[in-house]
């Protein structure tokens, strides 16, 4: 649907309307130029190639779209963890807050959806998460690259600097829309006699393919969902769009914010403050790109590198395929001056032979097709090429570097690699953060809709625990405050934690408090059962009751005279302080 024009409502003309369809028409203007190469970007990771008559006749492709943005994906493909703190010290509240979180994520396939957020990034250069109120907290949903537009004047690192913000191409049914009761009774009127237009009827028809363009780039992306709805053949679709805008409230005299839906560009649904609908007044948006740039929202990503190579190995490789089929076809020229010698008509193909004018090897020689030698070489360079640019280099990908490397030289460019791949977690953790927040904020300005909520915890033991709570248990004046971080972070903090614990127990090897943290910290670092966890430190405090036995046994052997020798002789007690000692005895 990369229609420009500004659709004309079936309803009276509204200013309004008018004005968010001129805002819907520039903020697509100002995306529609990348669709081209966000397509191309994803045809190549799917392994779909263009053919064509001139450079590319057969249908190959090397995947080098796809290894490399699997590569960078392993790289930072660890879900980050969020740990809240309350700003006044209440711990229990802490506790409680820090475990909505973790059902609010198990719940949201946060995971999952992780996932799809940073290969989003990869192939497009830009990834949007949208956070929604529904019955058990507030959802986040990673969308689609090419249904969210943005406000051309938008500063890349401030999302909040948008004038508007479009979601675009939800497709729900009519009898969906009927059924909401949160849309306007005559909006949900106007809908229905519009789409009995024969215009109406078409642009259901569009609806339904641009649906199903959606879903499978959403397959495509990894996300295999059974919540995906399926249509059934008579089902009338619609398109709704959410915009995000600024409108001007003259009794306030200021621009407020709002949340206006209608459907097919024609028929307004619902008119919203963002204050009325959310509780907040920032955008419910957050992107973030791993190579953001100063005064384009849509920053190239890693497949804009790799797209035009990818593509230039293909042509190579498709012209090396049919060079060697040429080969195979083993075809002959022959004199066709000489009569009566007419083997086969002029058509190319296995075992054929040509007609040439003149003598061709005295009446027959074969044809001679050069090789392609040169290609698999210049394969080879073009790779590197690609590979220095990414950071996704051959070591990464599990293969070995030519020729010989030291040990050294090989952990170099690991580690080179590796950091490279941390620069990109710096904007990642960072869009992560600014989520957690304006999570917190419509969870904390709608902590009415949530009256009672069941939390389940498990044990180190594995026990599980359930607890019901209750916005007085979670509501906090003094806020919270995230941390973000990632799993590998978190767990390279520990080693070197670690680290130095097991340096300073070289300077007191005695000390049993210290041996006994650095057990505890060691553990957490392994993935082990509430049963491994407790056999291990039963087998641990065993050895050190051992220990100490043997210990005790040592020091009163030490204390013990040698073999043949006197006893100490006794000194002589004071009567007097005997008689005294007694009494204290006693």
């Amino acid at each position: 649907m990369d229609t420009l024009s500004t659709p004309a409502p079936q309803s009276p003309l509204d200013e309004k309307l008018t004005k968010l369809l001129n805002e819907k028409k520039s903020a697509r203007e100002f995306q529609i130029r990348k669709h081209e190469d966000w397509n191309d970007n994803y045809e190549l990771y799917r392994n779909k190639v263009k053919t064509n008559r001139l450079t590319q006749r057969q249908a190959v492709n090397i995947p080098l779209m796809k290894e490399t943005i699997k590569t960078l994906m392993s790289r930072v493909d660890d879900a980050p963890t969020v740990d809240w703190k309350e700003n006044s010290g209440d711990e229990m509240k802490e506790i409680i807050y820090q475990e909505m979180w973790d059902n609010n994520s198990r719940d949201e396939d946060l995971e999952l959806k992780d996932i799809l957020d940073k290969k989003n990034v990869f192939l497009y250069g830009l990834s949007t998460k949208k956070l929604n109120l529904h019955k058990k907290g507030v959802s986040v949903d990673i969308l689609d690259v090419f249904d969210v537009c943005f406000d051309p004047k938008t500063k890349p690192l401030d999302i909040e600097t948008a004038k508007f913000i479009i979601h675009q191409n939800i497709f729900r049914s009519l009898r969906d829309i009927l059924a909401d009761d949160r849309y306007s009774t005559k909006g949900r009127d106007e809908l229905k006699l519009w789409l009995a237009t024969d215009k109406g009827i078409v642009q259901s028809g569009k609806n339904k393919v641009e649906w199903e363009k959606s879903m499978e780039r959403l397959r495509a992306m990894g996300i295999q969902d059974d919540k995906f709805p399926v249509w059934a053949g008579g089902d009338v679709i619609v398109n709704l769009t959410e915009h995000f805008t600024e409108l001007w409230d003259t009794k306030q005299e200021k621009f407020v914010r709002h949340v206006v839906t209608y459907a097919d560009d024609t028929i307004e649904l619902l008119d919203q403050t963002l204050n009325e609908a959310l509780g907040i007044d920032e955008w419910p948006f957050d992107f973030w790109s791993e190579d953001p740039e100063t005064n384009d929202v849509y920053p190239d990503g890693v497949a804009d590198l790799v797209r035009t190579p990818n593509k230039i190995l293909n042509i190579w490789f498709s012209q090396q395929v049919e060079n060697r089929t040429l080969q195979n076809f083993q075809m002959h020229w022959f004199d066709s001056t000489i009569q009566g010698y007419q083997p086969q008509q002029y058509e190319p193909g296995p075992g054929r032979m040509l007609p040439a004018p003149g003598k061709p090897g005295d009446t027959i020689m074969p044809v001679q097709i050069n090789g392609l030698d040169e290609t698999f070489t210049a394969i080879d360079f073009l790779t590197n090429i690609v590979e220095r640019g990414t950071g996704a280099t051959a070591l990464e990908k599990g293969e070995p570097e030519n020729g010989a490397q030291t040990l050294g030289e090989v952990q170099i460019l690991v580690g080179k690699a590796s950091e490279r791949a941390k620069t990109m977690a710096k904007f990642y953790k960072g869009s992560w953060y600014r989520l957690a927040k304006k999570w917190n904020a419509i969870m904390q300005a709608n902590a009415s809709s949530f009256p009672k909520l069941t939390l389940r915890k498990t044990a180190l033991s594995g026990k599980v625990f359930e607890k019901v709570v209750y916005p007085s248990d979670w509501q906090s004046e003094a806020g919270y405050e995230p941390t973000v971080a990632s799993s590998s972070e978190q767990e390279a903090d520990e080693i070197q934690s670690i680290q130095k614990f097991q340096a300073v127990i070289q300077q007191s090897p005695n000390n049993a408090a210290l041996r006994n943290i650095l057990l505890q910290r060691s553990l957490k670092l392994l993935d082990l059962s509430a049963a491994e966890l407790k056999e291990v430190e039963d087998a641990e405090m065993l050895m050190q009751e051992q220990m100490a036995k043997q210990a005790e046994a040592e020091t009163m052997m030490a204390a013990q005279p040698p073999a043949g020798a006197e006893a100490p002789a006794q000194e002589e007690q004071d009567p007097e302080m005997a008689n005294l000692i007694n009494e204290l005895a006693a």
